[in-house]
């Protein structure tokens, strides 16, 4: 009687356990810092193959409209995650935006002088001469200066052709410009799209060391949801490592949720996001590690090129705490 009543218990604990459901997962969402592209790709993958869901996280996925847009967002607590890059961080946090990078992605900058490849722009000297198509009062555009002066170029020497961002690509197509002001990942491949064949001149390369794409959140949540953020960064290093090595399948994985994109134009752009994964000071660190000399030297920048204000130090902006 007692072994009965015993495998009683024993079967109706069993049956509880059966009715709750198999883990419990954190629904949060992601706000990217522009509509898809290679570097988005990694996230969607992870989704797909499940690494964010083994760190119980159901995660949403949705597309941004540029990174001061996705810091307002975080800010206002729309989402919980967002893809920034490390000035906009910067900007947006010295002006009372309460975000914080918890995750530095790229640690080399996104920024580029991307040029027609017959326009013979293979060196900073060469882009003397030149026209270049730039859109007033975007980062870009505000820490050219700082290109110039590093690379000692007359400015007198350069001409600069005001359009919108769209209208930098059309006029570089017609020859109106020779190159740009762009990032690593978008304008040189919707150029070659066009038949049109690039040289690309980062702004690293010339000098100019900026912190890209990095992963924000509230400065609240980071007091209320440690755990949660630390699976997050888990399961985002896991997705950019199996990007990394299958970076076709990272880009079936966003045309499964945007069919119109093109599989080669994104694997190209995740590529070419990857390779500024690490800086000289980040070499062999886990993704997701940043260096304080990064960020030193983006602030650095922003204080003198771009007139930001403030007397917090680098270290208020980021944290290598979840990363580590």
């Amino acid at each position: 009687m007692r072994m009965l009543r015993s495998l009683s218990r024993l079967a109706l604990a069993l049956g509880a356990l059966a009715a709750l459901p198999a883990s419990a997962q954190d629904n949060v969402s992601l706000r990217l810092n522009w509509q898809i592209l290679g570097f988005h790709s990694a996230f969607y993958l992870g989704v797909e193959r499940g690494f964010y869901r083994e760190n119980g996280i159901n995660l949403t996925i949705n597309e941004g409209r540029g990174g001061a847009v996705t810091a307002q967002a975080i800010g206002a607590k729309s989402d919980q995650f967002g893809i920034v890059d490390g000035g906009t961080t910067i900007v947006s946090a010295a002006r009372g935006i309460p975000i914080r990078t918890v995750m530095t992605l790229m640690n080399g900058g996104i920024f580029a002088v991307v040029a027609r490849a017959d326009a013979n722009i293979r060196t900073a000297k060469d882009i003397e001469g030149k026209a270049i198509a730039v859109t007033a009062g975007d980062a870009l555009t505000q820490l050219w200066p700082a290109v110039v002066r590093v690379n000692k170029l007359d400015p007198n020497k350069i001409r600069l052709v005001n359009v919108d961002p769209a209208g930098k690509v059309v006029a570089t197509l017609e020859k109106r410009t020779d190159a740009l002001l762009g990032s690593i990942d978008a304008q040189s491949f919707q150029l070659e799209a066009r038949g049109v064949k690039t040289n690309m001149l980062t702004y690293d390369e010339l000098g100019v060391n900026l912190v890209g794409l990095t992963v924000v959140v509230h400065e609240d949540f980071i007091k209320s949801s440690p755990d949660l953020i630390r699976r997050f960064v888990r399961a985002t290093r896991r997705s950019f490592e199996v990007a990394r090595a299958e970076p076709m399948a990272a880009a079936q994985a966003a045309i499964k949720i945007k069919p119109e994109l093109d599989a080669t134009s994104l694997r190209q752009q995740l590529e070419a996001s990857l390779s500024k994964f690490e800086s000289p000071n980040t070499k062999g660190l886990p993704i997701g590690v940043a260096s304080l000399n990064d960020w030193k030297s983006t602030l650095d920048l922003l204080t003198e090129y771009q007139g930001i204000k403030t007397d917090r130090a680098a270290t208020t902006f980021f944290t290598n705490d979840f990363a580590r």
